[in-house]
């Protein structure tokens, strides 16, 4: 999720459709002001340094995201260590209310490739706390937020979260289809995995378990980091402006992405900003079904309807659909479903009106994503000129228990 310099409202996405944020803010010259009553924000004081030999400065840069510290007081991990990212480096940024938080997910990165840790050279912290739901980054400080909620693996942990329910689902009211998005094997199998809630059946979690939601998040934060920040141009960052007038200065990868292969649907636009934005739904949009959403959307290019929510999101969303089917092989299904409310419980109640198997296998969307996964990580990736595979229609009637039970 990304905290952006937007006045209007704050953004949200379904829990089960993706990761990302749009948070209330307003611009001016040296950060992003928000509002104090808007929803989402965690409180941080409980959140203290894991490392013994972090700069004290950071601690306070990383907790006050209302504001921008200078870039020489809170500089990006890129900044600092001019070698390659190493664990060790990541672990002097991270900010945790509990040490167990900092312990699983130096765990987890254990597990990641090179590739990945590079990422973080644009990132100045990672805060991971008790109270932090739904994650998001914020530009104010070039740091990523992260839900304790992918990490617990037991219940002794589990219980030092705080309950907090996710405010973005208010706004699924506002409209009359479902949006879902599941990650795929290669034959079409829905890849389940633990789920991150603390249950009868789900009581403990290995690290390996952890990997693949909790590498998904990561990906798309990083990824908006690395938006924000591109690593060609850490060296040019001016160590006497905030980190927010450094970004705001920068020419973010998505206006790149936009100059050539931009999203043009205003039905799909309006769409997104009533269900990720909450904005109150025009009686089109409000009437909007899920045929008719996903008519609109096949013809375009995002591989993910939150794309239309901002240019973030979009850039985000298509470099985590890169990104798990290269180390995961996991391909992207995007449905849209309608509900029949004569039914009151039970995935019986979904049917599915507009779906795609590899979704990132259209070539409109994988043309987009190859482009958005090149300007991510910099190096010129393996020529793909056409898709591996391709996007395939799930029938028009097909019930959502099929879909979750393949």
């Amino acid at each position: 999720m990304w905290l952006s310099s937007n006045c209007r409202s704050l953004s949200s996405l379904l829990f089960i459709v993706a990761f990302s944020l749009l948070l209330s803010a307003c611009d001016d010259d040296s950060h992003q002001e928000i509002a104090l009553n808007a929803e989402g924000y965690p409180d941080l004081s409980r959140v203290v340094a894991y490392s013994a030999t972090t700069p004290n400065q950071y601690l306070a840069c990383a907790k006050n995201y209302r504001n921008s510290c200078l870039v020489s007081q809170f500089p990006p991990i890129g900044l600092t260590f001019n070698t390659a990212v190493t664990l060790t480096d990541i672990e002097q940024r991270i900010f945790v209310s509990h040490p167990w938080m900092a312990e699983r997910f130096l765990s987890v990165l254990a597990l990641l490739p090179s590739e990945v840790l590079s990422l973080f050279r644009s990132v100045s912290a990672i805060v991971i706390a008790d109270d932090i739901r739904p994650s998001f980054y914020s530009a104010n400080t070039a740091t990523i937020y992260i839900d304790p909620r992918y990490l617990w693996r037991n219940e002794e942990e589990w219980l030092t979260i705080i309950a907090k329910q996710d405010f973005r689902d208010q706004f699924q009211a506002n409209v009359q289809f479902l949006a879902v998005r599941q990650s795929v094997d290669s034959e079409g199998n829905y890849a389940p995995w633990v789920s991150n809630e603390y249950a009868e059946n789900n009581t403990m979690r290995t690290t390996e378990q952890l990997l693949p939601a909790l590498f998904r998040l990561l990906v798309h934060e990083l990824a908006h980091a690395v938006d924000a920040i591109p690593p060609a141009s850490l060296t040019s960052l001016d160590p006497r402006r905030t980190i927010y007038q450094n970004i705001s200065a920068i020419t973010p990868l998505n206006q790149i992405l936009y100059d050539r292969f931009p999203l043009q649907d205003d039905l799909l636009f309006d769409a997104a900003n009533v269900l990720y934005d909450g904005v109150t739904p025009s009686y089109e949009i409000s009437t909007l079904t899920a045929s008719q959403v996903g008519a609109h959307f096949e013809v375009e290019g995002a591989s993910d309807l939150y794309g239309y929510s901002n240019r973030k999101e979009d850039m985000a969303m298509l470099f985590q659909s890169y990104m798990m089917y290269e180390y995961f092989g996991l391909q992207d299904r995007f449905l849209f479903l309608s509900q029949n409310d004569g039914i009151a419980l039970g995935c019986s109640r979904y049917t599915v009106e507009w779906g795609q198997t590899g979704r990132m296998f259209d070539p409109l969307v994988y043309e987009r994503m190859m482009f958005a996964a090149e300007a991510i990580l910099q190096p010129d990736l393996p020529a793909r000129s056409t898709p591996e595979r391709k996007a395939m229609q799930i029938p028009t009637g097909t019930s959502w228990c099929e879909m979750i039970n393949r």
